[in-house]
């Protein structure tokens, strides 16, 4: 497949530090309708028109199709409209443009200011096993202000599962999260990127048989921020009946999401970013250049879907509680390291700040990062229960644990007991001891060992420039992880106890010789001790 290489800066990991980002729109050709031959596997007619995509030895792919219109203009910050039809055939082997972000940190999408992003990428075996295959729709990660779809080449995972898979762009940052007054009298605001994952699953209902799937077997799936953008869509009313499973990739959905009580500081936060004065009107807005309306990976407002409107009337805590979601089978998990990413950053930092390229995580920035994130009282209790001494006398490992276990374990026992209670679900932990490591050479490994830390699951299932090659055990595991996750998107289910409200029977998911087995998440991340704080 035709991927981007994410572009990236040294530090920006952590540093979240400003960039000019480069425009990266493309002319589309589109040949006369006569040049078309519609044997040819090549070649598949949308509702919009044809498109030709690439051919390999094992799957056909199409990249840059245009699900809706762009949303420049008037359309910018309103609900996505559909698509322009074209005559002739489209090419498709290569990708749109990314939709508007910085593109600094690994597994980020290249830098963009293009608004003109809308876009879907289909992967197909090259020779199916039966008439009408599963689709599985990714929703990308990326902290709501970065990613997009065509960086996550799917070859292995269509070819070895025997799916199709769409990868979705979606409007990020200001331009698709951005909630303020004046935006109201068009619909509710703060959710277009949202609006936009709708628009991309409405487009896949319509055309998943021309590219040899079933639309009534769609899977949607997304890690970390696409992840809960599909807690999001588990409980949309207008989300019904466009997917018919879920996989959660590190996204709990009982975890806090954003509300409508957040709009305030978010608006000021992005208008202080645009210069623009928040009590300005529209028309002000709309004339901000897309480079004024993004911010650095981790850094300037926190983007979410918004809850408590008419869109998204509840969050999934309340909404799995009341049985008001769409029921669906689900898949969920987290990585069993999530947080030892951050904590990599939150060090990458602490050499820039201090110049010195040995510096570390020490005792001191250890309280300091646990005050920050639970509070002075709980963190003392925090401190007791993860002392350094217990993790190799290391205050980072210490720190990635409890971070860990706060921020994602408990809430993915919480998730499955929530759902379990209503649907069919299954939870795992991704595990394996030693994952690829970031291709660009300027990123070195830190003193701690980082393991199943956060994305770092994402080679296993796709083609991703960002790092390494997997190595022959974790191709093992690879293959392995995309039987289970297409044989869930064929059946609803696994070949693991499904999670109850009264037992997690979590999976673990690791290379070597008993890497896949049950294990006790609960026990294993201090669920006690994190109910008791609540």
């Amino acid at each position: 497949m035709l991927k981007r290489t994410a572009q990236t800066v040294a530090g920006a990991l952590a540093l979240g530090a400003a960039a000019t980002a480069g425009i990266t729109g493309a002319v589309t050709a589109v040949e006369p309708e006569a040049a078309a031959d519609h044997s040819d596997p090549s070649i598949v007619r949308t509702d919009r028109g044809a498109v030709r995509g690439t051919l390999t030895d094992s799957v056909r792919i199409f990249q840059g199709v245009p699900y809706a219109a762009p949303p420049t203009g008037q359309r910018r910050w309103a609900p996505p409209t559909a698509a322009r039809s074209w005559d002739g055939v489209r090419d498709a082997a290569e990708p749109g443009a990314a939709c508007p972000q910085m593109g600094l940190v690994p597994p980020a999408g290249p830098a963009s200011d293009d608004e003109d992003c809308l876009f879907v990428n289909v992967t197909t075996p090259r020779t199916a096993s039966s008439k009408s295959l599963p689709v599985m729709v990714y929703l990308h990660g990326g902290d709501h202000t970065d990613g997009e779809g065509a960086m996550h080449g799917a070859e292995r995972l269509a070819a070895h599962g025997d799916v199709v898979v769409v990868t979705v762009n979606y409007r990020l940052g200001a331009l698709g999260y951005l909630a303020h007054p004046d935006l109201e009298r068009r619909g509710e605001s703060g959710n277009y990127g949202f609006l936009d994952q709708q628009a991309a699953l409405r487009w896949v209902q319509r055309n998943a048989t021309a590219f040899g799937g079933d639309p009534d077997n769609v899977t949607l799936f997304g890690e970390s921020a696409g992840g809960y953008s599909t807690c999001a869509h588990l409980v949309a009313p207008s989300s019904a009946g466009l997917f018919d499973r879920v996989i959660l990739q590190s996204a709990p959905c009982t975890a806090d999401m954003g509300r409508r009580d957040r709009v305030d500081a978010l608006t000021e936060g992005v208008a202080t970013a645009a210069g623009i004065e928040k009590e300005q009107g529209l028309d002000d807005w709309r004339i901000a250049l897309p480079g004024q309306l993004v911010n650095p990976f981790g850094a300037g407002p926190e983007y979410t879907p918004v809850y408590g409107g008419r869109l998204l009337p509840r969050p999934p805590r309340e909404a799995f509680a009341t049985g008001r979601f769409n029921k669906v089978p689900v898949l969920q998990g987290i990585n069993r390291y999530e947080e030892r990413a951050r904590v990599y950053g939150l060090e990458l930092a602490k050499k820039a700040a201090t110049g010195d390229p040995e510096a570390q995580i020490d005792q001191a920035d250890y309280h300091a990062h646990l005050q920050e994130e639970f509070g002075k009282e709980k963190a003392a209790l925090v401190a007791a229960r993860y002392p350094s001494s217990a993790y190799d006398d290391s205050p980072a490992l210490a720190l990635a644990a409890a971070l860990t276990d706060g921020k994602w374990a408990w809430h993915s026992v919480d998730t499955g007991r929530a759902l379990s209670d209503q649907v069919p679900t299954y939870t795992y932990e991704f595990a394996d001891g030693e994952v690829p490591w970031y291709s660009n050479p300027t990123y070195h490994k830190p003193d701690f060992e980082v393991g199943a830390a956060h994305t770092f699951e994402l080679p296993y299932f796709f083609e991703l420039e960002a790092y390494e090659s997997l190595t022959t055990a974790q191709q093992g595991l690879a293959n392995r992880m995309i039987r289970i996750w297409t044989d869930f998107a064929r059946t609803g289910e696994v070949d693991w106890k499904p999670t109850t409200p009264a037992a997690p029977n979590v999976q673990s998911l690791a290379s070597g010789p008993g890497g896949i087995r049950p294990v006790d998440l609960a026990k294993d991340h201090h669920y006690g001790f994190w109910k008791s704080l609540r």
